[in-house]
């Protein structure tokens, strides 16, 4: 396993009334930077949400890709994925197209980088926000099932992989029905999230999370790494500092060590979830937005439960 830090940009990626303080520590640094700065703290790659490279100005952009990549390479770690969670699902069809367009660049983006991965999860959900009331739940699953075959095929032509988040909210929220999706959409380049969040919160109701891992064993292709609180149903959660949740770390590790998971273990810190004094995105708070305390405390944290740096392992040992 590789241990990776995931760089968000200065707003959330979605809604902003699911926003507390949309701001961090890095948010308004150049994206090359952050790479050096994840090189610092010992981590074996850095991953990019989208947004934060589609801040630079336009003429600018291709330069920055170019540079991210080369900074990378200079400081000796890899770009482990780029992540972007655009809308696959919508009754408005110019949403649903314009979010497929914009995968397609952050593919090609990828792709410049030498990532191997672009991962998304199937916004605007379904269930949270409730589409239900304007789709069925038919055609909304016609219309992730095509949405994914077309970013699966444009991502096969540059050499990369797909990789769909189960998540609660989305239509997409249990084992079986990631399995029957894939088997429908039948891409050889078509791989899965994990997120330990969603594991903990969507799938232990239902299934044990070792025995789920197990079965979904060659699909995933990355893992994001978070601690997390229910709230009153199934679709909500609450990100939450490391330690003060209910994934339980030592089970994540051994149940990715059981099917000798050799990808990314990627530190996702979304610290701007509304969520009361429990969370880290309390609008009265900064969360922990200054994200060299994430960096850091992250490595500190994990370690105890096996998830350390591949660079910092004996070279024996690895």
């Amino acid at each position: 396993m590789k241990l990776s830090f995931e760089v968000w940009p200065n707003m959330p990626w979605g809604r902003l009334e699911a926003a507390g303080p949309a701001w961090n520590s890095w948010g308004d640094k150049p994206a090359a930077w952050c790479v050096e700065q994840t090189a610092k703290y010992g981590y074996d790659g850095v991953d990019f949400i989208f947004a934060k490279l589609l801040e630079a100005p336009k003429s600018e952009y291709d330069e920055q890709l170019r540079q991210v990549r080369a900074t990378a390479e200079r400081v000796g770690i890899d770009i482990g994925y780029v992540a972007h969670h655009t809308t696959f699902v919508s009754p408005r069809e110019f949403d649903r197209e314009r979010g497929i367009d914009t995968f397609k660049k952050a593919l090609d983006a990828a792709a410049v980088l030498g990532a191997k991965s672009v991962c998304t999860l199937i916004g605007d959900g379904y269930y949270d926000p409730p589409l239900n009331v304007l789709l069925s739940r038919k055609e909304a699953w016609r219309q992730c099932r095509e949405a994914i075959t077309e970013v699966a095929a444009h991502a096969a032509g540059l050499g990369l992989n797909v990789s769909i988040e189960l998540l609660q909210g989305t239509i997409l929220n249990r084992v079986e029905l990631i399995e029957r999706m894939f088997d429908e959409v039948g891409a050889s380049n078509l791989r899965m999230t994990l997120d330990t969040g969603a594991f903990y919160v969507t799938v232990k109701p239902f299934m044990n999370v070792k025995a789920a891992v197990k079965r979904l064993a060659r699909y995933i292709d990355i893992v994001q790494i978070k601690d997390e609180v229910g709230l009153p149903t199934i679709v909500n959660c609450n990100h939450i500092w490391f330690g003060g949740g209910l994934v339980d770390f030592r089970e994540t590790y051994e149940a990715l060590a059981e099917i000798n998971f050799d990808g990314y273990v990627s530190v996702e810190w979304e610290g701007w979830q509304v969520g009361g004094p429990i969370g880290v995105g309390e609008p009265a708070g900064v969360g922990l937005a200054d994200f060299d305390r994430v960096a850091e405390e992250s490595l500190e944290f994990l370690g105890e439960f096996g998830f350390v740096p591949l660079r910092s392992q004996p070279v024996g040992s690895r």
